[in-house]
């Protein structure tokens, strides 16, 4: 028809354009050849030929074929056609009142390619303002942590160990002054002394020589 052919691949794999129309391709775009490529939009006329009924050409209003039977379109909504109706007699008057008492088709979700329906982007950002919440809440408790200096801890001296133990045993028992220990242990080593000095004594007298 005067149209070029061109074949490539898109984000849903390989087709061929031919004007402003798209047929999906199963083989290599590289390597098809013009008559498989011919043969790819011929199908394709006559599937689309086979799938719209009627076409009004306002509104995008169609009557089309589809997989549970004919109904109704206009890329917005889709349109019951009553069963004891024939397709190809729908006027279209007719169609613009089934399509204004359809219900609105629901938003789907992200797709492969498409964009996230509107209650998605709240829930999503939501969550990353809780998560930032408390990201920043363990960052203070961890800063606050740093900043407070650690106890020291006290140091047990021999009075204080004999108390928690006479605690521990349900007696009190007051532990000795160190002077009363310091004077208690003096003599003995005073007598401990004395006694080793006169014993060097009696030895060096033992040996001496009589003088003459």
């Amino acid at each position: 028809e005067g149209e070029d052919i061109v074949t490539n691949i898109g984000r849903f794999g390989a087709y061929v354009k031919y004007g402003s129309k798209y047929v999906s391709l199963k083989e290599d775009p590289y390597t098809v050849t013009l008559e498989h490529a011919l043969e790819c939009i011929r199908l394709k006329i006559e599937a689309d030929a086979n799938r719209i009924i009627q076409d009004f050409a306002v509104d995008n209003i169609q009557v089309l074929n589809g997989r549970y039977g004919p109904y109704i379109s206009n890329k917005e909504k889709n349109a019951r056609i009553p069963k004891d109706r024939d397709p190809k007699s729908i006027t279209l008057e007719e169609a613009r009142a089934l399509l204004e008492a359809a219900p609105v088709r629901p938003m789907r979700g992200r797709g492969r390619f498409g964009k996230k329906a509107p209650g998605g982007a709240g829930k999503s950002a939501a969550g990353k303002g809780a998560g930032k919440g408390a990201a920043d809440k363990g960052a203070a408790a961890t800063t606050a942590a740093k900043a407070t200096p650690p106890k020291e801890k006290p140091v047990k001296t021999a009075a204080t160990k004999a108390k928690s133990k006479s605690k521990t045993n349900g007696t009190t028992v007051q532990p000795p002054p160190a002077a009363a220990a310091g004077a208690a242990a003096a003599p003995k080593k005073a007598v401990a002394k004395s006694v080793i000095k006169r014993s060097e004594k009696d030895k060096a007298g033992a040996h001496a020589k009589p003088r003459r």
